[in-house]
């Protein structure tokens, strides 16, 4: 009688234990937990060197909120420019993202003059 009561017994303290979790696996990690691996948002547009994206494109990435210049080859060439999704990207006239700026998204800018030089996600 005594065997069967310490299976009994066994069985229930096993159950409980595959049915109950323990707080820390019921628990999201967090942030500055190694478990948890930061991982920033990223967005995208093309840049067209031609009008009514047309012409030799290039895609521009970026997590959102940096300002990303669009590099030597690609500044002040950009003449239309779309997102393929919903995000949203600042176009800038200089560098640093100060001056003139437009936001394009997946309906985009047929005609952009000869200014931009960088460019921020701001929305994925």
């Amino acid at each position: 009688m005594r065997v069967i009561r310490r299976i009994t017994l066994a069985t229930v303290v096993l159950a409980a234990t595959v049915m109950l979790p323990h707080a820390s696996v019921a628990q999201s990690p967090s942030p500055s937990s190694p478990a948890a691996p930061s991982v920033a948002a990223a967005g995208a547009f093309r840049g067209y060197v031609n009008y009514h994206f047309d012409g030799p494109s290039k895609k521009f990435s970026g997590e959102v909120g940096d300002c990303k210049y669009v590099g030597g080859d690609w500044n002040d060439k950009i003449r239309s420019a779309r997102t393929n999704t919903r995000d949203l990207v600042e176009l800038w006239e200089h560098h640093d993202c100060t001056g003139y700026s437009i936001t394009i998204d997946r309906t985009g800018y047929g005609r952009i003059g000869p200014w931009v030089s960088a460019y921020r996600v701001t929305r994925t």
